[in-house]
């Protein structure tokens, strides 16, 4: 059935390979980022096989999705649990992200009703202004955590590039080191300063040796889509094409343009397959023109041999392949060979 978005299983633990052995070099551990595709459990195992340490996701649906699955490995909750999530969080999440005092406190009464001890690592907010406190506001923050007998501070960290598009940098990454120093006593494993978007430093070999302090890293986009966020361009030896979504050709008829030789093609797909991502054609001299909710519009160029009932592919953004893959109207295949 179509839409289809295909995911090849091999090829993205491939990329996890390719990526955890680069982290790695540089001192740090990989939690694989699983919200994109859901939870996906058959995603999660290939980017565990492929090296990584552990997994993190938003939503404790997903959380819940990988358990049932059997998956034991360590799970960190990226977002900060509402307060009512708080007694789930404990139960399944192993760690989690956290900023704000009512909510640690809520952690920690769940943690003992639980019997258990949940770890944490708080946020500081670097210039995304997304999540976390100011750097003047960590030091209180971190030991009011301290004091609470049920949780345990791991580590603290930031985002980069997911809300207001502030990238890493080296001064802003030697910032968060700076802080890191300051208040660490030595119980922290783990300075959590890294998605997939410093990557790119990493690869442009602007990865100096005070920035090896950051030794977590919460990758996802460049896992799937194998690329640099910064440039769009396929990371070092690893493959764009993990995900690929099929539509199917529903209607072909001539371009109203009579000067070229064109066709203009109807595709059974529109925004609640993509949402507000984008799609590109592969291997076809294809141009998407317009989209509603249920429909694409495409104009193929030149001569082809597309006609009702065949299938087109699309390479996926990251916006358009979390649409994707958590709707409803899509088919999922999964791919365990090289193509």
């Amino acid at each position: 059935m179509w839409p289809k978005l295909a995911i090849n299983l091999v090829k993205l633990q491939h990329n996890t390979e390719i990526i955890t052995d680069m982290v790695e070099l540089v001192g740090g551990v990989v939690f694989a980022v699983t919200k994109v595709v859901g939870g996906d459990p058959r995603c999660a195992r290939a980017m565990l096989a492929g090296g990584a340490l552990g997994l993190a996701d938003s939503r404790l649906q997903n959380i819940r999705r990988l358990r049932r699955a059997g998956i034991d490995a360590p799970v960190l909750l990226l977002r900060s649990p509402a307060m009512s999530e708080v007694r789930e969080a404990v139960q399944l999440a192993d760690l989690s992200l956290n900023s704000d005092k009512t909510v640690l406190q809520a952690l920690n009464r769940e943690a003992a009703l639980e019997g258990r001890i949940h770890q944490v690592i708080l946020m500081v907010d670097l210039g995304e202004e997304r999540e976390g406190v100011a750097p003047e506001d960590l030091p209180s923050l971190v030991e009011f955590a301290r004091g609470l007998k049920h949780l345990k501070l791991v580590g603290i960290g930031t985002n980069f590039a997911c809300l207001n598009r502030v990238w890493p940098s080296q001064p802003k990454l030697k910032a968060l080191v700076d802080l890191y120093h300051r208040i660490n006593d030595g119980s922290m494993i783990y300075l959590s300063g890294s998605n997939s978007s410093s990557l790119h430093l990493l690869v442009n070999n602007q990865w100096d040796q005070p920035l090896f302090a950051i030794n977590h890293w919460r990758i996802g986009e460049s896992l799937f889509l194998g690329w640099d966020l910064v440039t769009e361009q396929p990371l070092p030896q690893c493959y764009p094409d993990v995900c690929r979504l099929e539509l199917e050709v529903i209607e072909v008829k001539p371009d109203t343009d009579r000067h070229r030789q064109a066709a203009r093609v109807l595709l059974a797909g529109g925004t609640e397959e993509i949402g507000c991502g984008v799609i590109m054609p592969v291997g076809q001299d294809v141009r998407i023109v317009a989209a509603s909710s249920d429909h694409l519009v495409a104009v193929v160029e030149g001569e082809h041999k597309i006609e009702v009932g065949s299938t087109l592919a699309f390479s996926l953004d990251y916006q358009a392949l979390l649409a994707a893959a958590n709707s409803g109207y899509v088919t999922i295949e999964y791919l365990d060979w090289l193509s």
